[in-house]
């Protein structure tokens, strides 16, 4: 019932958006409050179970490892099933609290962390906690107002509070007075919001002429129904219903596959296409929720099944152990982090400080408007882009490092070729308006023309840094010694490397996946403009989109045979005219002008020109 509420309220069905004043509203609003319950008892449940039991920091880390596997097969299954890629879906799946995409998987995990902190207090003052919670909703309802920025409910502070609701009155045992008490009034007050939610839509339309009210009793927010679902929860005698599934992560494996946008797009998106009943679209969004439901639970165990067979669980697991257990803590091991992985950390910063330099120099100037074409704008919104020319550039310094075996000759090496190969499409971009194209590299004959165009200064500039940071490359690989790769390693790095340049043969292949993955990267070649792809991509990956270019599709039918059969048509037609000719062709003058600018001016709108400005041409 609780994946049936995260999608019933979806805008791709009609329920969400159902604004009729008739019973089939009534009814609708009856529903959502059953819903409504379910989840908030639901939610109250996990906070009481992740209070009575601390996971530990491995199974913490754990659930949100999940969290960003889910997200990544998802954007993998949009863009293998659906051929459709987004940057931001691919930040999403790897950033899934941080950007706040599933709000109710950041509220478990946060609180598996910190709830069974709540043992700490008294009893008096984790009720007094629970009071101050519950009462903090009956004001937001009675006053209709946002106050504590939780009426839409998707956000992680309210599934926090409900789930501490549950945890700060866990341990109660009701007498049978209160019990009683309990189920009269929660009855009652359950059946007067459920009449409220249902005359809503017919009060609303009678005093605001419209329903913009009519959801006031009928959200997740509502104090009162969290009042029915406290109700409902203390009547369980401390018992959890489905405590196994939620400690062994089943629940929380259902409510991730059901809640990711993008997989919960799809679910409601079959079912918004199929049947137009209101009580059989209820029921086929039913079948669905269990289906998914049981996908979760089965996904669950093959995971735990793998996770325990691998031998990188022990390493994992040692590795989380040793992370620091108090803020203070976390300055000195991200010290110790980073000396020991040193080489691998100034590959990376190098790629990606490569990245922007060789964006910059496509730049005549560096102007900080924010406008589309500018520096400024490439850096901070198309960050798909550079991100992948530095993976590009880390994969250079790799497979040489995994030939040459020296780190720092490597280092140097491929710095000093990027920064010469963005220096000279800065000069080519200034002298020519594009830049260095596969069919220039190609032209190795011309290379002595090419370089009359460049200052010596440049070129001997360019040689001597080279020279230079293969010298330095040496001098450190002497005294900062970086072990060389394994073979293993080696070969790996060869085959991505290969793989990921290789990939620019099928880039323009329009409607492929990998054409899908990189333009969802940000990448535009803007073949028509060659300096603009230069600004938005970088020399690297603009060159790359030029090396497979398709200019013209091969016609239906064409062929060597055919063209030499039309140019035997027409010579034959061009005989039977010719034969009766008094003039020759080798007597006339034919001046031929080739001009992609000339035109009529009288065809441009808004100009006005007396006479024919071309009267011997039209």
């Amino acid at each position: 019932m609780t994946v049936m509420n995260l999608w019933m309220w979806d805008s791709q069905l009609q329920f969400s958006n159902y604004s009729e004043n008739n019973l089939k509203m009534a009814v609708l609003q009856l529903v959502h409050v059953i819903l409504i319950i379910a989840e908030l008892w639901l939610l109250m449940q996990l906070g009481r179970t992740l209070k009575r039991h601390r996971l530990g920091r491995t199974r913490v880390i754990t659930t949100w490892l999940v969290l960003v596997a889910y997200g990544a097969g998802s954007v993998l299954l949009q863009l293998v099933w659906k051929n459709q890629f987004y940057f931001s879906d691919l930040l999403n799946a790897v950033f899934p609290i941080t950007r706040n995409i599933f709000p109710l998987a950041t509220a478990y995990i946060i609180a598996m962390a910190t709830f069974p902190r709540v043992n700490e207090l008294s009893e008096v003052n984790r009720r007094f906690l629970g009071k101050v919670l519950v009462g903090m909703f009956l004001v937001a309802t009675v006053f209709y107002n946002d106050l504590w920025g939780i009426k839409d409910s998707q956000n992680v502070l309210f599934y926090l509070m409900v789930m501490m609701v549950g945890a700060a009155f866990d341990g109660i045992e009701l007498p049978d007075y209160w019990r009683r008490f309990v189920k009269r009034w929660g009855t009652v007050t359950l059946l007067v919001t459920a009449v409220l939610a249902m005359l809503m839509p017919t009060i609303s339309v009678t005093i605001h002429y419209d329903m913009s009210t009519a959801n006031r009793f009928s959200n997740l927010s509502d104090g009162l129904l969290v009042l029915v679902a406290l109700g409902m929860f203390l009547l369980q005698k401390n018992q959890v219903i489905g405590e196994h599934q939620i400690l062994n992560g089943g629940i929380y494996s259902s409510l991730v596959l059901a809640g990711l946008p993008l997989l919960r797009s799809h679910y409601v998106g079959f079912a918004a296409g199929h049947v137009g009943n209101l009580g059989l679209k209820i029921l086929l969004v039913t079948i669905i929720a269990g289906a998914v439901m049981a996908v979760g639970f089965v996904a669950n165990w093959c995971l735990r099944r793998l996770f325990s067979s691998l031998a990188i669980t022990q390493h994992y697991k040692r590795w989380v152990e040793e992370l620091p257990s108090h803020l203070m803590e976390w300055p000195a091991w991200l010290k110790k982090f980073c000396h020991r992985h040193w080489p691998a950390l100034t590959a990376i910063w190098m790629s990606y400080v490569l990245a922007i330099v060789s964006l910059a120099l496509m730049y005549s100037t560096w102007q900080l408007t924010p406008t589309y074409e500018s520096f400024i704008y490439q850096v901070l919104a198309r960050q798909g882009t550079l991100i992948f020319s530095a993976i590009l550039i880390w994969l250079m310094i790799k497979i040489v490092q995994s030939i040459i075996g020296r780190y720092w000759v490597s280092l140097g090496l491929v710095t000093a070729v990027t920064i010469i190969w963005a220096i000279a499409n800065h000069i080519k971009l200034n002298l020519r308006e594009e830049p260095i194209l596969p069919s220039d590299v190609m032209m190795y004959q011309a290379y002595g023309s090419m370089l009359k165009f460049v200052s010596i200064w440049i070129v001997a500039a360019g040689v001597v840094s080279l020279a230079l940071l293969v010298v330095i490359g040496l001098l450190l690989d002497r005294k900062y010694r970086v072990p060389a790769p394994r073979i293993k390693r080696r070969v790996l790095w060869v085959i991505l490397t290969v793989c990921f340049f290789g990939s620019s043969a099928f880039w323009n292949h329009t409607g492929s996946r990998i054409n899908t993955f990189i333009s969802g990267l940000g990448n535009d070649p803007l073949f028509y403009s060659q300096i603009s792809g230069a600004h938005q991509n970088g020399p690297l990956i603009q060159f790359l989109n030029n090396i497979d270019i398709t200019v013209m599709e091969k016609p239906a039918g064409y062929s060597k045979a055919r063209m030499e059969k039309i140019a035997q048509e027409y010579q034959e037609v061009a005989k039977e005219i010719n034969k009766d000719r008094k003039n020759l062709l080798s007597s006339q003058t034919i001046m031929f002008n080739l001009s992609e600018s000339f035109s009529n001016p009288k065809r441009v709108p808004g100009v006005k020109i007396k006479g024919n400005p071309i009267p011997y041409i039209l």
